[in-house]
């Protein structure tokens, strides 16, 4: 009898338990930024408190353990503010902010697995008072860092900076776009990307009470951006700041790919082409395929996603504030934070 009690609590738990999830744990900490290096590996970064750590992946399933880059005193996270990495084939580049308002960059030499000292970007003192800042790579081994600063009236604009010998040092900062009507967004996350020379950036404007996305897009590393465009047809007339800069990414073809926010629902597109609504939610992230696109996102507490394969979104569960790289043969990681714990999975 009791041998027939346990056999029918071992099935019972059998039929129970959960298909394994994919889902690894990276490391304990928050806001992760991930970045493919041309050779297929991925870079990832995060903060906890004010400690900066990095790892390393190269199938998405594993993960070299964490090594502590630096404690950076009033490390800026939260609100998707957190550091930015990209990486070229001869250095790693991890860019972050302090509370005072200051971007600083730490050069990580290859050939070498050595840790340069961080150096400031922003050639004004204490001017980032925000905390956003995006970073791209180009294969010469140049970067570029964009940002939200308050220099000259104090509103905030878009100010980049541009370094040539892998981050150990930065050209004088330039603004790259300026509202008329004052200010960009003040609370939204910048997103920047780029395929060889092409560079593109998209943040949140601010013009005529409208609150939309715009784009602006390089063809020499970074260097001089064309005129602004305006992503979508529709507008969002709004007095307040969504603190949400949606996602961006461009194919190896060089097509860009966008998913932002309006309201509460969340849009893609590509330049000079209508929107297509894609669901409910916010904190949407993208990458773009030979098949399609990928689509992260947050709706009440629980990530979803939306693929190629299943447009229709699907639960990944509980998390927010994800971060998405391709890998090879077009398998996309998929980085996000999740009580204290930042967690991966293939999609």
């Amino acid at each position: 009898m009791i041998h027939t009690i346990l056999s029918f609590l071992l099935l019972i738990n059998w039929l129970v338990v959960p298909e394994p999830t994919g889902i690894k744990q990276v490391g304990k900490g928050m806001h992760p930024s991930v970045s493919t290096d041309p050779t297929g590996i991925a870079h990832i970064v995060y903060g906890h408190s004010e400690v900066l750590y990095y790892t390393t992946s190269g199938t998405g399933e594993q993960f070299e353990p964490s090594v502590r880059v630096d404690s950076l005193p009033g490390l800026h996270l939260g609100a998707s503010r957190g550091p930015q990495i990209a990486a070229t084939n001869q250095s790693v580049v991890i860019t972050a902010l302090d509370k005072a308002g200051n971007v600083w960059a730490y050069t990580l030499i290859r050939a070498t697995g050595q840790w340069q000292k961080r150096v400031r970007v922003n050639d004004i003192a204490d001017i980032a008072k925000e905390g956003f800042v995006a970073l791209v790579a180009t294969p010469d081994n140049s970067y570029t860092a964009v940002w939200l600063d308050l220099r000259g009236d104090k509103q905030n604009k878009l100010v980049g900076s541009h370094s040539t010998d892998g981050g150990r040092t930065w050209s004088a900062n330039k603004v790259l776009y300026q509202s008329p009507d004052g200010t960009i967004c003040e609370c939204c996350q910048v997103s920047a990307v780029s395929q060889g020379k092409h560079v593109a950036l998209m943040f949140r404007n601010f013009l005529n009470g409208s609150r939309d996305m715009y784009l602006l897009t390089s063809v020499d590393g970074g260097y001089t951006f064309g005129k602004a465009e305006k992503m979508g047809e529709g507008t969002w007339k709004l007095r307040a700041c969504p603190m949400d800069g949606g996602g961006l990414y461009m194919s190896p073809d060089g097509g860009i790919g966008t998913v932002w926010r309006r309201a509460d629902k969340l849009y893609t597109a590509r330049p000079g082409q209508p929107e297509i609504e894609l669901a409910t939610g916010k904190n949407a992230k993208i990458v773009t395929t030979r098949t399609g696109n990928y689509v992260v996102f947050q709706q009440a507490g629980e990530l979803w996603v939306s693929t190629p394969n299943q447009p229709q979104p699907t639960a990944i569960g509980p998390g927010a504030y994800a971060k998405l790289t391709r890998l090879a043969n077009d398998r996309i990681l998929c980085l996000w934070d999740q009580d204290g714990i930042v967690q991966a999975k293939i999609i």
